[in-house]
């Protein structure tokens, strides 16, 4: 993963998980599987970011 990827997957991680979108999300759609579609979307977009590496 490049450097610039990293940081795009970092801050919208924080963003995610550690804003105020988090307890507004919770306000409108206090569903049970709210939280695990945050990180099911925070590890495919992870996902999407590595699909171009090739290691050695």
């Amino acid at each position: 993963m490049s450097q610039a990827a990293s940081v795009l997957v970092l801050l919208i991680g924080v963003l995610l998980f550690l804003s105020p979108v988090v307890l507004w999300a919770a306000a409108i759609a206090p569903a049970w599987w709210w939280p695990f579609a945050a990180w099911a979307a925070l590890v495919g977009l992870i996902a999407l970011t590595m699909i171009g590496r090739r290691d050695p």
